[in-house]
């Protein structure tokens, strides 16, 4: 009879088969324990069943992730409260820290505005907006098609909460945020528009 294989091992295998997705002869290779031996206390511990509920789960969780994330989004764009859209921004944000690993920076926009109404929130997220394109056309190692996706849609955003909050003459917000000029400029320089 071989050497007793420690109980850490015999755990550690089945959350690389079943958790991280490797084939056996990759966790045997991870854990030095022989594709015969893996492959016994897989069949004896329903391994095969598990790594299919796994990914069963982990798939529904990403689609209801999404899904959260559009009904926010589209809850956001009809009522453009400004709670709705800063909520929208931060789980955008954890997204996207999920996807790079990199935290968000926190800052204070640099005139300290507050946000009382649904125009200012209008020209803070316009302001933000010119910001990051500048940093990325500054940075172009960091311009990525999701990063190009997420301006875009910043863009859409705030086009739509100037037509929505245009005042009694009809003329769209224009007190700062980004210009007609500057969005133009981002359609035809990155987005192809």
């Amino acid at each position: 009879m071989g050497k007793e294989i420690p109980l850490e091992i015999r755990f550690r295998a089945e959350e690389l088969y079943v958790v991280d997705g490797l084939t056996y002869e990759q966790v045997a290779e991870a854990t030095g324990v022989s594709d015969s031996q893996l492959k016994r206390w897989g069949a004896e511990s329903g391994w095969g069943e598990r790594k299919r509920e796994y990914r069963e789960s982990l798939s529904s969780i990403r689609r209801d992730t999404v899904i959260l994330r559009q009904r926010l989004i589209e809850k956001a764009l009809n009522s453009l409260d400004p709670q709705s859209v800063y909520a929208v921004a931060r789980l955008e944000a954890v997204a996207n820290k999920a996807v790079s690993g990199v935290e968000p920076v926190q800052t204070l926009p640099a005139d300290n505005r507050v946000i009382k109404t649904p125009e200012d929130a209008v020209m803070a997220l316009g302001d933000v907006i010119e910001k990051k394109l500048n940093t990325m056309l500054t940075q172009p190692g960091g311009i990525s098609l999701s990063a190009v996706k997420e301006i875009k849609q910043a863009v859409e955003l705030v086009e739509k909460m100037r037509e929505k909050y245009a005042d009694a003459e009809g003329k769209a917000l224009k007190k700062g945020g980004l210009s007609d000029e500057v969005a133009n400029d981002i359609r035809a320089k990155i987005l192809g528009l």
